[in-house]
């Protein structure tokens, strides 16, 4: 192992983020990132006897280029005797049918497959190749769209079966490391187009933020997503105290008003937020301040969340009752 590899093998030990002998399937698309995922892992493979495959996701949204990505990863998995899992997807046209974003379409969609394969095939962790630079951007994209304040913490670094173990690691780093291991990889064009947001923040907001404030600003917005993660896990903890101690049913959505009327804005804010999401509702400002709201109202009113979802004032209790 070289220098870097061996940091990689430190962090991920110091971080807990595989335990021996565990079955790790890696995102591959076969850009630089995930390219130096593979190599970095496969470095640490005999050390900790991790059992690796590797999931790629032709989006056909490239023409040729795309399918070449995909010959791309087979050949290096092939050579490096690591089995592959691909597939493809008609990605504008499910985009289309799910009225969603092409970004975000995609992004659905890989999860899914490799949550599938994980399962099929007892893999107890997913590796992606989210780096510095993406918290980076990530923060700054969830800033632009209103986040909240424990919105700015950021990629994280591990979530159920996820690990995104390079995150301490800078784009400069990635590409030191291929150069230093003589490693090809390939280059997505679009990534060089700011009609995507996210690409929009990367190649012009960060590079113009960096250079008017001397190259500070990545270091200290990762220093307030680390912050920003401790309060959170702080308030997780706290949340889950609150819920025990008084009548607020998370699992089943069900509040009784009193109780939620004793508590500050921002706990009953965090509060429905967290029953949202076991509907599998991303909430807004604007859905939480609502319902924050109704709680100035009276029994009998209702704020429709989405064709499947409602909140329901009723007697006592604030209800959340599917359609």
């Amino acid at each position: 192992m070289n220098a870097v590899e061996k940091k990689f093998l430190e962090h991920c030990q110091k971080r807990k983020l595989f335990s021996k002998n565990e079955r790790v399937l890696m995102a591959l698309s076969g850009g630089a990132d995930s390219v130096a995922l593979l190599c970095l892992l496969s470095a640490i493979q005999p050390v900790l006897k991790l059992t690796l495959a590797a999931a790629h996701c032709n989006f056909r949204l490239r023409g040729t280029a795309s399918d070449s990505d995909e010959t791309f990863c087979k050949k290096l998995c092939a050579k490096r005797n690591i089995p592959l899992f691909s597939t493809r997807f008609e990605t504008k046209r499910i985009a289309a049918e799910r009225k969603t974003s092409l970004e975000e379409t995609a992004r659905n969609l890989r999860y899914a497959y490799f949550e599938e394969i994980a399962e099929t095939h007892n893999f107890t962790k997913i590796t992606t190749a989210h780096h510095a630079d993406d918290n980076v951007e990530t923060i700054l994209f969830n800033l632009s769209r209103g986040s909240s304040i424990l919105g700015l913490s950021g990629i994280a670094e591990q979530r159920g079966s996820i690990v995104r173990p390079m995150l301490y690691l800078s784009r400069a780093d990635i590409l030191d490391y291929l150069k230093s291991k003589r490693q090809r990889y390939r280059t997505d064009a679009s990534n060089f187009s700011d009609d995507f947001d996210r690409n929009f923040i990367r190649l012009r907001v960060i590079p113009l933020l960096e250079k008017r404030f001397k190259h500070k600003l990545s270091a200290n917005l990762l220093r307030l997503a680390a912050n920003v993660t401790e309060l959170a896990a702080f308030l997780d903890e706290h949340l889950e105290q609150l819920a025990q101690k008084k009548t607020l049913d998370l699992a089943q959505g069900r509040f009784q008003v009193a109780d939620l009327k004793s508590l500050t804005p921002f706990e009953q804010k965090e509060l429905f937020k967290r029953a949202l999401k076991r509907f599998s509702i991303e909430p807004n400002a604007t859905l939480l301040s609502d319902l924050v709201h109704l709680l100035q109202t009276q029994s009998g009113r209702k704020i429709v969340v989405s064709p499947a979802l409602q909140v329901h004032w009723k007697g006592k209790e604030i209800l959340f009752v599917k359609i």
